[in-house]
């Protein structure tokens, strides 16, 4: 048996906060925590609903915590500007959510605040909202709103700060970083009902396909098939109402929008000021024949949402991209002209001409291809293509194997496949797509501040752009994007047309039965020779010389008096503008109007000295 062991207590240490409590078996210690203030609550206001007292907690204040009573819900709120855990505020603030109404009383306390400012951790709410003034202006990278802070004197934070700021911030305003093809597909239902007001953005159409459905719409050459496929289209009833009255249709893709790499594909079209005004955006996982054929047909179902009838577009304007091409002829049909954008198709030809060892030739060949492009019909086109080929191929006694190949390469590619880049396919219609492409860099200025988002922010983004498109072509706004229905005359071409008018140029005229059409001399001549005049109504031109002769001769058609604004012009400067000196001219002329008193810039010589004018001397005087 154990010896017994004498078992000593030792006294547990006591403060003035704690005391021991005997046990019938066992002692133990147990702490009391020093008693709480009290805190006098005072009412100070009742509001009718909770969002009108919540906007008073939403700065300075955070949630502490909630308490259930029989009087309601009562939310307690702290000052921030102290740290949650340690000594807090004496200032406090609660709100009453009444049980029995949808009333919220405010009930503050008595004291006051009481925190040092020096005590204040994070970023301070005018920080903050300097921070996010700039982040909505286009500043967004961290290092450059430091230098701002630095330079307006302001209290800067520490990068680590500003940076986890700036995400708390960006996903406050476009809403989570991460999304999935069902979360996309909600999104699109939630925002596919046509609203009353016709500046706000709603999605037209869309397309989601997962893993295990069966798409018709993927193509057998797609490389992606295995992958999932969405698209949808944003529009507004202002925009589809500016896209029932288009009679030709620009479209492209960008890129550099989405962080993931999709591409948003952009159509319109332009009036007769050559203003793009655009129809809506759409973003699709891929640039296929699919995806453009899916915005060509979600225009029209947007069209007949509006109960407008469907468009029946002439022409489309786009770079050289089949898959556009097919697109578009998918839903319209074959009965149209493909405008080759001629800013695309030239910098290729530059390119591709670069490799021609002789550059005296290449910069000829240049030229011709110029002329070419300026051609006022389709028949004057074919007519030079044929003289321009016949020319080149003759013209290379040298077997110059460079100049062979380009050529070989100018037929195969831009005469053969895509001829439609020259100015007279379809009048009224851009020979460029420079409008949509300066629309581009639009989104990516104002709209995205040249920053790739990922798509789920993007799709609070494009919202927005489509909003700001609309409200653009509001009526009511001084500054208006108005859908322009006949060119505008600037003072500057009212004053080119009247000194043209004055010019002692000889017009012949020649009456039809329903207008009249005017030859003017191009360039320096004063007249046109009779010989010259049949040769150019022929147009039997046997080498590219005489094509050249063309372009010495300009024919204007009136139909009528009164619309002399509506005449038309084949020379260059109608072809790409709508309007020229010579309709302007001929209708000062013809005094089918006058130009503004500005536009007659006669130059005011020097004012007469005062008295009576010298006599002529003899030396002066013819004898």
């Amino acid at each position: 048996m154990a010896s017994q062991m004498e078992v000593t207590q030792v006294d547990q240490y006591e403060s003035d906060e704690d005391v021991i409590e005997n046990n019938d078996s066992i002692k133990e210690v147990k702490k009391v925590h020093r008693k709480r203030r009290t805190k006098l609550w005072i009412k100070d206001k009742t509001f009718e609903t909770p969002s009108e007292a919540e906007v008073l907690v939403k700065n300075g204040w955070s949630k502490h915590y909630t308490n259930f009573t029989d009087k309601g819900k009562r939310i307690y709120y702290r000052c921030k500007k102290v740290r949650r855990r340690g000594v807090q505020c004496s200032a406090s603030l609660s709100l009453l959510y009444h049980a029995d109404s949808d009333q919220v009383t405010i009930y503050k306390t008595e004291g006051d605040h009481d925190h040092h400012e020096d005590e204040i951790r994070g970023i301070g709410d005018d920080i903050k909202q300097c921070v996010e003034q700039l982040y909505n202006d286009g500043i967004t990278k961290p290092k450059l709103i430091l230098r701002v802070l630095q330079s307006r004197q302001l209290k800067v934070p520490s990068y680590a700060q500003l940076n986890n700021f700036l995400v708390y911030h960006r996903k406050q305003k476009y809403g989570s970083h991460t999304i999935s093809l069902g979360e996309l597909e909600q999104w699109c239902e939630d925002n596919s009902i046509m609203p009353i007001n016709e500046y706000q953005p709603f999605v037209v159409s869309y397309k989601i396909v997962y893993d295990d459905d069966d798409d018709e719409d993927i193509e057998e050459d797609e490389e992606e098939t295995n992958e999932r496929i969405f698209r949808f289209f944003l529009s507004s009833v202002r925009l589809l109402n500016i896209a029932s009255v288009a009679t030709h249709i620009n479209a492209d893709a960008t890129y550099k929008l989405v962080w993931q790499g999709f591409p948003v594909l952009v159509i319109g079209t332009t009036d007769l000021n050559k203003s793009f005004h655009p129809f809506g955006l759409a973003v699709c996982s891929n640039e296929q024949t699919k995806d453009f054929e899916f915005i060509f047909n979600a225009v029209q179902i947007g069209i007949r949402k509006i109960n407008k009838n469907l468009l029946k577009p002439k022409a489309l304007v786009s770079d050289a991209a089949d898959a556009i091409k097919n697109g578009f002829k998918n839903v319209f049909g074959n009965s149209f002209d493909h405008v080759m954008c001629w800013a695309h198709a030239k910098r290729k030809i530059e390119n591709r001409l670069s490799q021609v060892n002789d550059k005296d030739k290449a910069k000829e060949i240049l030229q011709d291809i110029e002329l070419l492009q300026l051609s006022n019909s389709s028949s004057l086109f074919e007519l030079g293509t044929i003289l321009f080929m016949k020319k080149w191929k003759f013209n290379n006694k040298d077997k110059n194997q460079s100049m062979s190949d380009f050529v070989q390469y100018f037929d195969d590619e831009w005469l053969s496949s895509n001829s439609g880049w020259y100015e007279g396919i379809q009048l009224y219609v851009p020979s460029t797509n420079n409008a949509l492409e300066s629309t581009n860099r639009t989104i990516k200025d104002d709209g995205t501040f040249r920053e790739r988002h990922v798509l789920s922010r993007f799709l609070t983004i494009s919202s927005d752009i489509v909003r700001n498109w609309s409200i653009d072509r509001d009526t009511s706004l001084t500054n208006v994007k108005h859908f322009a229905t006949e060119p505008t005359i600037s003072l500057a071409l009212w004053t080119s047309s009247y000194q043209w008018a004055k010019m002692n140029k000889s017009v012949i005229c020649i009456n039809n039965e329903s207008s009249k059409v005017y030859y003017i001399p191009a360039r320096d001549s004063d007249s046109i020779p009779q010989k010259d005049l049949n040769q150019y109504k022929k147009q039997r031109f046997t080498t590219f010389n005489q094509f050249k002769k063309s372009f010495d001769i300009w024919c204007l058609e009136i139909e009528h008096d009164l619309s002399w604004r509506k005449a038309k012009c084949n020379c260059p400067a109608f072809l790409k503008n709508y309007i020229c000196k010579h309709v302007v001219g001929m209708g000062i002329r013809l005094k089918h109007c006058k130009p503004p008193s500005a536009a007659k810039t006669v130059p005011i010589g020097e004012k007469r000295k005062r008295g009576r004018p010298a006599k002529a001397k003899m030396a002066l005087l013819v004898q």
